[in-house]
């Protein structure tokens, strides 16, 4: 997997990951093959970049697996307009646990 500006795309790449929108709905999914006609359409939904299949695939970039940081402080700050919502106390929840949990000392 190879991440590529938008303005790098061939036409014939494949998706390597699904193209996410500002607003989290799925723009287009993982195996999709792109062309530079796509090009303009990116730019209007303001994405920058793309994963791509690419040859020698079969080991994971560490790129996608690495995890984001986030203090709890940040979340607390992340998640205070949304907290009464629910669901996205739900989420905050399950982050904050994460977190302790990346944190605790191993037993």
């Amino acid at each position: 997997m190879r991440k590529i500006l938008i303005d790098k795309i061939e036409d014939a790449m494949i998706l390597a990951k699904p193209l996410v929108g500002a607003n989290g709905n799925i723009l287009l999914g993982e195996g999709v093959e792109l062309k530079k006609s796509m090009i303009s359409r990116f730019k209007n939904w303001d994405i920058p970049f793309v994963y791509i299949h690419s040859d020698g695939d079969n080991s994971e970039d560490a790129s996608s697996t690495a995890a984001v940081a986030v203090s709890n402080d940040e979340l607390d700050g992340i998640f205070s307009d949304v907290i009464k919502n629910p669901l996205m106390k739900i989420i905050y929840e399950a982050a904050r646990d994460y977190n302790q949990s990346k944190t605790a000392p191993a037993k």
